[in-house]
């Protein structure tokens, strides 16, 4: 059994990749909103963390929730976004997206790594196919601070990997979560123009399975076809 940290775990990306780690028989630390609850698997072992990433000594919870526990992996899955002209995004909802959105898996991330570096674990970080976008109009706060996340993951992977940490950042596109809740518009649910919860699950699942000694650094996932949906 091997101990995981999951932000954003109460839905979307956050609860595939905590219900596929639970599935491997793992204990999983499900740090999320208050929407979260437990999974119907029962191979592995589920904590529950309710917090909000906007307030910093929610963010610390979690480090003091595994203070007993080694950590083997640590999923930054929690994420938030405010779409629209820049001059139209309210200076409230920027905030709000530095903070999950960068602060949040930094805060945590540097909190747990003594933890990580002693076992030899993982960090993924969920940042977007925004970030390796050279303009992301009608979401340019958003891809900002996405591009913040892939950066620092970049920065410590180079910083932990002779401490035997692995490090990936993966950037999916479009994918059916509620992302979109604060756009004016959503994805088709297309297979061949959406992915899925369930898509990214599956290749965390297949870069924590890699051998120790090679790092899969960087994924980016997107659907075959590109296609929006106006609501």
């Amino acid at each position: 059994m091997k101990v995981c940290v999951v932000t954003g775990a109460d839905s979307g990306i956050g609860k595939a990749v905590a219900s596929k780690l639970l599935e491997k028989g793992n204990k999983v630390y499900c740090a999320g909103g208050p929407s979260g609850s437990p999974f119907e698997n029962k191979n592995g072992e589920a904590v529950w963390l309710t917090l909000d990433f906007r307030i910093d000594a929610d963010i610390k919870k979690v480090a003091e929730a595994v203070k007993e526990q080694a950590v083997d992996v640590l999923v930054n899955a929690a994420g938030i976004a405010f779409y629209g002209l820049a001059e139209t995004v309210k200076p409230d909802d920027i905030s709000a997206m530095a903070d999950v959105n960068v602060k949040a898996p930094i805060m945590i991330t540097s909190m747990l790594m003594p933890k990580l570096k002693r076992a030899k674990g993982a960090v993924i970080n969920i940042s977007s196919v925004t970030a390796l976008s050279s303009a992301s109009p009608h979401g340019a706060a958003y891809g900002a601070t996405k591009a913040a996340l892939t950066s620092f993951g970049r920065s410590l992977f180079e910083e932990t990997r002779k401490h035997g940490v692995r490090v990936t950042n993966i950037h999916p596109d479009l994918t059916d979560t509620n992302l979109y809740r604060n756009a004016d518009f959503t994805v088709t649910g297309d297979p061949e123009s959406t992915l899925f919860s369930d898509d990214i699950a599956k290749y965390c699942e297949i870069v924590l399975g890699e051998r120790e000694g090679m790092c899969v650094e960087e994924l980016t996932l997107r659907p075959q076809k590109n296609m929006i949906v106006k609501k």
